[in-house]
């Protein structure tokens, strides 16, 4: 069988690794075509790049010997351009044909870019490839100056961890732009996310919130940003991290069914069923995660239905540990409940940044986030994946040294 993967990102190497470990050389041939010029890297390598603490070489989390090792091979420089299921081939950019058994999509997604006048100009830039992340560094290093200011549109984790890296490295001033009422909307409710913009302003990075930006014009200092409300702010860069787009393009033209991402079954199959997708690019039950965790579960399964094992996928739940500026973040399941039934428990020592909510639905826990530490992470994770009826603990499970040993067995929902 020869199982082709397009996309050498967390999803499409986690998959050949998993195909791998299942299936020798002699019975399946695995072969990784991507755009990329360098090897698989975590994404969270390009903060460490950012802030100068590794080189580009020790962001790659496999060298060639390994790949070498286990009979994968991979092609640099050589992203997919068209693909044709009738035919079950993959057209290459350099015009190459390859023939595939089964095909796995693992190409991920790109920088979303907001339609505002002056987005493509000189001095924008966006944060998702090593390459980007290099670019990105040399703008910071230029000139430098102690009044040098880079603006970041978007108050998520990328903008306030590539913020946080080059204020922390290069003595730049970050400001970040959040169009909601606080940074991280997405694993913070907004009482956590205003301690989290106290903290961060203590470490040399300002949030403005609720604002909107309307165009990037030309400054005399490098940008100036318009915003909907009339402000101007000039600064010398502009990093946009405002969400990604999946990268649908090949499979829309060859016909699949793509929504905002490439839809998927349970299986991880796409609308041709030899054609498989994972990560970044894969929309299940409406929903495209985006997140590290659902790229490697998605791959795993996909990896052994590919290989002819029946597994299921039944979605991810949000689950996140984080560093943010230093600062521990864990964030899973609901955090910004809508609706009725839902009880909130709460703990807050802005002395120490640290913030604590539970949140609990019919007895149950079903979301969790913890600012300022990672204690007890794993355990609220699990109780929110087992559903464990919790009526008896709300308020102990918030103390440091509650005993989750002492639980009731989990026997979880049916």
């Amino acid at each position: 069988m020869r199982v082709v993967i397009a996309g050498n990102g967390v999803a499409g190497v986690t998959a050949a690794r998993a195909i791998r470990e299942g299936r020798p050389e002699d019975e399946v041939q695995i072969e990784v075509y991507t755009a990329e010029e360098w090897h698989y890297y975590p994404k969270p390598q390009l903060i460490e790049l950012l802030a100068g603490r590794i080189k580009p070489e020790q962001a790659l989390l496999y060298d060639e010997r390994w790949y070498r090792e286990r009979g994968i091979a991979v092609h640099l420089g050589s992203p997919v351009e068209e693909i044709e299921p009738a035919r079950g081939e993959i057209k290459l950019i350099s015009g190459k044909r390859v023939g595939y058994d089964r095909l796995l999509l693992a190409t991920g997604a790109r920088a979303a870019l907001p339609e505002v006048p002056g987005i493509d100009q000189e001095g924008v830039f966006t944060l998702r490839t090593l390459a980007d992340a290099l670019r990105l560094r040399e703008r910071a290093e230029a000139g430098k100056s102690k009044n040098k200011r880079m603006i970041v549109l978007g108050g998520g984790l990328l903008g306030l961890e590539a913020a946080s890296a080059l204020a922390s490295s290069t003595g730049l001033r970050a400001l970040v732009l959040e169009k909601r009422g606080w940074p991280l909307s997405r694993q913070l409710d907004r009482q956590g996310g205003e301690l989290l913009m106290k903290l961060l302003r203590e470490k040399g990075v300002e949030v403005i919130t609720e604002a909107e930006c309307a165009a990037i014009l030309e400054g005399t200092r490098g940008v100036e940003l318009e915003l909907a409300d009339g402000r101007r702010i000039a600064g010398d860069f502009v990093l946009v991290a405002a969400g990604i787009e999946p990268n649908c393009a090949p499979a829309r033209a060859a016909g699949l069914e793509v929504n905002r991402g490439i839809i998927v079954d349970e299986r991880l199959r796409t609308s041709q069923p030899e054609i498989y997708t994972a990560g970044d690019a894969a929309e299940f039950q409406g929903k495209v995660y985006g997140i590290i965790p659902a790229a490697v579960e998605q791959a795993r399964v996909a990896a052994l239905n590919i290989v002819g094992e029946e597994v299921t996928y039944r979605g991810t739940v949000p689950s996140n540990i984080l560093k943010v500026s230093g600062l521990e973040l864990f964030s899973a399941g609901e955090v910004n409940p809508q609706g009725e039934g839902y009880k909130e428990l709460r703990l807050v020592d802005e002395a120490h940044g640290l913030y604590k909510n539970l949140v609990f639905k019919e007895g149950r826990l079903v979301g969790a986030i913890l600012l300022g530490t990672k204690k007890n992470a794993a355990q609220f994770a699990r109780l929110i994946a087992t559903g464990q009826d919790l009526s008896g603990y709300k308020e102990e499970l918030l103390a440091e040294d509650f005993d989750f040993k002492g639980l009731p067995s989990q026997a979880g929902r049916p």
